[in-house]
């Protein structure tokens, strides 16, 4: 059986888990709390609360999500489990930032821009992606802008009361619907 592990069960990886639960997938994901751990074990995930032994769990992985804030500047799994690196999953997802572009000036960005985070939190996304490139296993890095989507995004905000208005000369926003980040992992 395919199995999808997903490091950090957060908003974008959750959406690809219920995908892919949906096709028949297994899939484990990592959580923070044992509150929010209940709530994925109802919802139908195998939910672990890390930090953990992630061993079990990866003798059955064969497709990796990893979605968790770097902590330090280092991703928080590959920090701790080095048995991450040596497993070998068919597959493995780093969702990252289009915030190591930095600051363009107003210029366009595709895959071949060159990165300068500008900001500390995109430069520990970018030390985060040469970790798991690093690994050796096959990995895609998918720098994702802004994500929107139910219950989520600055719609969201202004319904809630929380929205903020950003008035900036030449300023343009990115924003990424969650299910197409679904449906691109996915692919």
């Amino acid at each position: 059986m395919k199995t999808l592990l997903c490091l950090g069960l957060g908003y974008s990886a959750r959406a690809l888990a219920k995908r892919m639960i949906s096709q028949g997938w297994n899939v484990i994901g990592t959580t923070r709390s044992q509150e929010r751990a209940r709530e994925l074990w109802k919802d139908g995930f195998e939910a672990l609360v890390w930090p953990c032994d992630l061993s079990e769990a990866l003798s059955r992985t064969t497709h990796i999500v990893a979605s968790a804030a770097p902590e330090n500047g280092h991703d928080p799994f590959l920090s701790v489990c080095s048995r991450i690196a040596k497993s070998s999953p068919l597959w493995v997802g780093y969702l990252s930032t289009v915030g190591v572009y930095g600051d363009t000036g107003g210029a366009w960005v595709d895959e071949a821009s060159p990165t300068a985070p500008g900001h500390a939190r995109s430069k520990e996304r970018l030390e985060v992606e040469k970790e798991w490139l690093d690994t050796c296993l096959p990995v895609h890095i998918f720098r994702l802008a802004g994500i929107y989507g139910p219950g989520r995004g600055p719609l969201q905000q202004l319904r809630e009361g929380r929205g903020q208005r950003i008035a900036k000369s030449g300023h343009v926003f990115c924003r990424v619907h969650v299910a197409d980040i679904v449906q691109v992992l996915e692919a």
